[in-house]
């Protein structure tokens, strides 16, 4: 018996999609700003990088209308091929302002098509870049030179060791020059917008910078709180927040220091060590982090990280979570205040998915959590549980 096994051969349309820095339009094309590239590749139909004897460009604005589109041969000078172990890759480069219309702040989406007409394939990608006003670098250098301060007037009854401060020395710490918006003698209420100095967090000789980064993404983590202590963690030296930039200027005298990072939904490198001899930058790396949801609904799911002072994770930690009051009630459900518990993972993570506390009868109703190693207790605090979907325990 003669057999017939046919083979199909399915063309598979493939793409990737990844993020470029963030450029502006300066037009001058004397900065690595001011230009973008891109790698790309044609598939054959078995997903081998292969020939391609054109490209077509889609440009998006922030808005969502078409700025640029574009039919490039591979030959152009745009468009370099480079072999690698007998395959065939390509970079796009082109200034910034030739791609992005009128050069609005934004994030614009990029379609690449690459075309190998012999074998009739297509191979697409998108990618994404965001413009800004001005060079990068230069807003970082320019960061910590003025500050903005709204509101009404100080009590000028309220003095530095009452827990308050003099209005005149409120004044005297940012004011150096006149305004044309500070109407009012004597007064501090108006917008003021000065060039200050020793303003930064901490007391120390230097200002050092300090910038908040996804490593996950490539682009810097605003609002980032930020703790300095000393190595042995036994004093507290300076805190701060990263601006839209993702920096913060702290004054720090020459040493050696522990930076401690914390933002929502973020997971920061442990134990990272800030050496300061003068004024400089140093950068703490994050990623984005999602604790999960719930596996019930209307439950939140509370969390944390636990380490040494070293910073290194502590493994194999209890964690034990109850209800001290008694028992509760959750609708027309009996809770009991026995321990729930959980250990800490290999990053020192736990968690436990919990009612709020508004969602319990009596409403507020608060948990106590424990988390102890085989010597001893580590800590003992009652919190109220948010009806969110997460929320980190931090003490």
């Amino acid at each position: 018996m003669l057999r017939i096994i046919l083979f199909a051969v399915i063309t598979i349309v493939t793409g990737s999609s990844s993020y470029a820095s963030i450029v502006n339009n300066s037009s001058t094309g004397t900065s690595s700003e001011d230009s973008i590239s891109f790698i790309l590749f044609s598939l054959d139909s078995l997903g081998n990088p292969t020939s391609a004897d054109s490209l077509f460009l889609l440009v998006s604005g922030p808005n969502g209308s078409n700025v640029y589109s574009d039919s490039i041969a591979v030959a152009d000078s745009r468009v370099t091929a480079t072999t690698i172990r007998g395959r065939q890759f390509y970079s796009f480069k082109d200034q910034v302002s030739n791609l992005d219309g009128t050069g609005n702040s934004g994030v614009y989406a990029m379609a690449i098509l690459l075309t190998n007409n012999t074998l009739g394939l297509e191979t697409p990608h998108l990618y994404k870049f965001q413009i800004i006003g001005s060079e990068l670098d230069d807003q970082l250098a320019l960061i910590g030179d003025s500050v903005l301060v709204k509101g009404g007037a100080v009590d000028s009854n309220r003095t530095e060791q009452g827990g308050g401060l003099d209005s005149s020395a409120v004044a005297s710490a940012v004011w150096n020059s006149s305004q044309s918006n500070h109407t009012v003698a004597g007064s501090f209420g108006k917008y003021l917008d000065v060039q200050v100095s020793s303003l930064s967090s901490g007391s120390g000789a230097y200002a050092y910078s300090i910038i908040a980064y996804d490593s996950s993404i490539g682009q810097v983590i605003p609002k980032t709180n930020l703790a300095v202590r000393n190595l042995d963690q036994t004093a507290l030296i300076a805190v701060a927040a990263t601006d839209l930039t993702g920096e913060a200027i702290l004054n720090l005298d020459a040493g050696d220091y522990r930076a401690v990072a914390t933002a929502s939904g973020y997971l920061f490198n442990t134990g990272d060590t800030v050496s300061v001899s003068g004024a400089g930058v140093d950068t703490l790396f994050g990623y984005q982090f999602d604790p999960g949801t719930p596996v019930l609904p209307l439950f939140c799911r509370v969390y944390g990280l636990l380490y040494l002072a070293d910073g290194t994770a502590e493994v194999g930690v209890s964690v034990k979570v109850s209800i001290p009051s008694g028992v509760v009630r959750y609708d027309n459900l009996i809770i009991s205040p026995f321990d729930v518990t959980t250990v800490t993972d290999s990053i020192g993570y736990f968690y436990i998915d919990l009612i709020p506390s508004d969602s319990l009868i009596p409403t507020g109703t608060q948990y106590e959590v424990s988390i102890f190693r085989s010597n001893g207790t580590l800590l003992r605090q009652k919190i109220t549980v948010p009806a969110s979907l997460n929320w980190r325990l931090e003490w």
